[in-house]
């Protein structure tokens, strides 16, 4: 046992990353198993699930989710990270990736770090919302409805639509929730709503 611990440390300290838990935890068992002490189920469980993690079975499968990497992906990595950014969930990974200036930095992030930030289910309907094709045309005309979470006193009235925001005006994950900019007729200020508020104006006769 000692010798697969010093083999995964190896692998970790190679291909990995040392500050990991992962690499914290094989240290503590290979000082526990060099002083003769035996390891605990509890210890032998998370033993064996890192000896996965780190198996060559598992670390094929890692590089080619990197070399498989493409514009799609890189698309939806960033819409979550800018979401996250925002929320303040996640930091480890975003901070990781993005700068604090909201910056991509750093290149693909692991199959795991990927699939927590963009596969839940709030990043999923962010990223639905931010690619959705676009309801209303920029320069165009829409009008609040009535049941919009808005000002009481632009509800039902007709605005000029402005432009679709990014991952970083996102408020809700709900269907039709995609950022947008308006102008409400007779205000001198813009404001964010969303889509899922605004109806299509009638066209006059």
């Amino acid at each position: 046992m000692l010798e697969q611990v010093n083999n995964t440390l190896g692998r970790i300290e190679i291909l990995g990353d040392t500050s990991s838990w992962d690499f914290g935890f094989m240290e503590s068992l290979r000082d526990q198993l060099q002083q003769g002490r035996t390891l605990s189920d509890k210890q032998q469980s998370y033993f064996q699930q890192i000896l996965g993690r780190w198996s060559d079975e598992a670390i094929k499968s890692r590089a080619d989710f990197t070399n498989s990497w493409d514009d799609e992906r890189e698309a939806k990595f960033l819409i979550a990270l800018r979401y996250y950014h925002k929320t303040g969930y996640y930091g480890n990974i975003v901070y990781k990736y993005l700068t604090t200036a909201g910056v991509r930095c750093a290149g693909p992030p692991s199959e795991k770090e990927y699939n927590k930030l963009v596969e839940n289910k709030y990043a999923a309907g962010v990223i639905r919302n931010i690619q959705s094709e676009p309801q209303f045309l920029v320069g165009g005309t829409a009008v609040f409805r009535t049941g919009a979470q808005a000002k009481r006193s632009i509800k039902g009235k007709t605005c000029v639509v402005l432009k679709y925001g990014d991952a970083e005006h996102v408020t809700s994950h709900a269907k039709g929730a995609k950022p947008i900019q308006v102008l409400p007729i007779g205000s001198s200020e813009p404001c964010w709503t969303e889509e899922r508020w605004l109806k299509k104006a009638k066209k006059r006769k």
